[in-house]
């Protein structure tokens, strides 16, 4: 699915940071400081798909230059803790081609030229990791407007406070509106959203559709940043990324319940008709009483008729799956249990489905039929969530053994390298570094009591007893081509029956 992300940050020359330098290692470019003296040369660095320069169109012709833009960009900035460039960094859906991805970004970099009026260079970048998704684009903007005279005054709005957040949530929700719209046009359904989670949940509950919005209310992961990420490619303990993991697992449990409560009330269309019933009473309560022009939006305040409307299309009410589809749900389900537990009896359940199928496409539907299909794909939906938990509980199990593991081993690596009284570290830094991997050990062997509580021998065993109960009362199960044999059975015609004498009956007079 395509991922939003959309990150702004600035290059200050208080930090040592250069606009010269940043563009080269993005574009990978070799590019002269002139005020250093400086060359940075990334000319034979790997990733760089394409890099363009854009500036409005009464700009000299040197802002569509790397090498001149941010030279003169650095000259026009006069204080040593100025900042010279900013950046706008974009994920980019992997669903999409290199062509449509670099459309995609000039579509995005024309947009903030044309609201912001400075130049700017966009690099995109190819995935730098093995699953080939991270798809990205990095625009350098200068931190001043650009017109036929070169640079003159700065985009004070991006710099912070209000103005700037503002600023910052327009740039998120174009991209988003921008991205959105090149997928659509490229025939794809992937979308993505710029509001937060709790933002999505808040909208989920004002339009009534409860569960959708506990799904969205689950923990949000953190950043890990480039020095965590190098450390899990080199197979490196990262506290970060061990975070993400309990995160994760949380998360999957969490979402095996939701789908529990999906499966109950998927069929009957229930959480369908209170999502559309719950969004239309929430608009119309009150509305009487507002001025013209407003309308309340939960509890989020009073917004324009316009981006409510947007808002709604954007959350339009979802489309009930068919009798078959849900079918061919309950088999794909029932593939998993049988491929996790192959001793799992799901025979007649799967040759019933599988009759049901057949049915559907031939003659369609019946009352009969239907609610034998609610029953069946509730319980094999519970007993694959079933069969997945335990599978979680013994993955998050070994994950946590191999993290204490790691963290064990950190901890006797230290203090037999750098025992008590060594002069590799002063003594207050020497404590630092101590703690920080004994907080790490304790922290480690906390959540290990916990995976083994939840994954030791009495639990997994309670476990077990659960899914072989839950699989027996669903092979138990009569099923529909079991109650339509005895009615779709003809008595045999015996050979030896006279046929019967037709003799026409004489005409009645009224």
């Amino acid at each position: 699915m395509a991922i939003f992300h959309t990150a702004i940050k600035v290059f200050s020359r208080g930090k040592g940071q250069s606009a010269v330098a940043a563009a080269a290692y993005r574009g990978g470019l070799l590019l002269s400081d002139v005020i250093t003296g400086q060359q940075h040369d990334y000319r034979r660095r790997s990733g760089v798909v394409e890099t363009f320069c854009l500036a409005p169109p009464d700009a000299p012709d040197w802002a569509l230059v790397p090498g001149e833009l941010w030279a003169v960009a650095e000259a026009a900035e006069r204080r040593k803790d100025a900042t010279v460039a900013r950046e706008i960094e974009l994920s980019l859906p992997h669903e999409l081609s290199d062509e449509q991805r670099a459309q995609l970004a000039f579509a995005i970099a024309e947009a903030l030229v044309g609201r912001y009026e400075f130049a700017l260079q966009a690099s995109i970048h190819s995935p730098g990791t093995p699953d080939g998704l991270n798809h990205h684009v990095h625009m350098l903007a200068s931190t001043r407007r650009i017109g036929p005279d070169g640079f003159g005054e700065k985009t004070r709005e991006l710099d912070g406070g209000v103005s700037g957040k503002s600023q910052v949530q327009w740039i998120r929700e174009m991209v988003a509106e921008t991205t959105n719209a090149h997928l659509e046009a490229a025939g794809l359904s992937a979308s993505v959203d710029h509001r937060s989670l709790a933002e999505q949940a808040r909208a989920a509950s004002d339009r009534g559709d409860e569960l959708q919005a506990a799904a969205l209310s689950r923990e949000p992961t953190k950043h890990l940043g480039k020095d965590a990420v190098a450390l899990v490619r080199k197979g490196m303990d990262s506290r970060l990324a061990a975070e993400n993991d309990a995160i994760e697992t949380n998360n999957a449990e969490h979402l095996i319940f939701l789908d529990q409560e999906a499966g109950r009330m998927g069929l009957s269309a229930a959480s369908q008709q209170a999502s559309a019933g719950g969004a239309g009473r929430g608009r119309s309560v009150g509305a009487a009483q507002l001025a013209p022009g407003l309308e309340i939006r939960g509890m989020l305040g009073m917004r324009l008729p316009s981006l409510a409307g947007r808002a709604r299309e954007e959350v339009g009410a979802t489309v009930p799956l068919s009798l078959t589809e849900h079918v061919t749900n309950a088999l794909r389900d029932l593939h998993e249990v049988t491929r996790a537990r192959a001793d799992l009896s799901v025979r007649r359940v799967r040759a019933g489905l599988e009759w049901v199928r057949d049915v559907l496409a031939d003659s369609g539907e019946t009352p009969a039929i239907r609610q034998w299909v609610a029953k069946a794909v509730i319980r094999v939906r519970e007993l694959r969530n079933a069969v997945l938990g335990r599978a979680t509980r013994l993955i998050a199990l070994g994950r946590a053994e191999r993290l204490h593991h790691i963290a064990l081993q950190e901890w006797e690596r230290f203090n037999s390298d750098y025992p008590p009284g060594s002069t590799c570290y002063s003594r207050p830094e020497w404590t630092h570094r101590r703690e920080r991997r004994m907080s790490v050990l304790e922290q480690r062997a906390g959540e290990l009591e916990k995976a083994k509580l939840r994954g030791s021998v009495d639990a997994i065993a309670v476990l077990d007893t659960d899914i072989v109960r839950r699989a027996s009362e669903l092979e138990a199960m009569p099923t529909p081509s079991e109650r339509a044999a005895p009615h779709s059975e003809m008595r045999p015609v015996a050979d030896d029956l006279p046929l019967p004498v037709l003799r026409p009956r004489p005409p009645t007079l009224h």
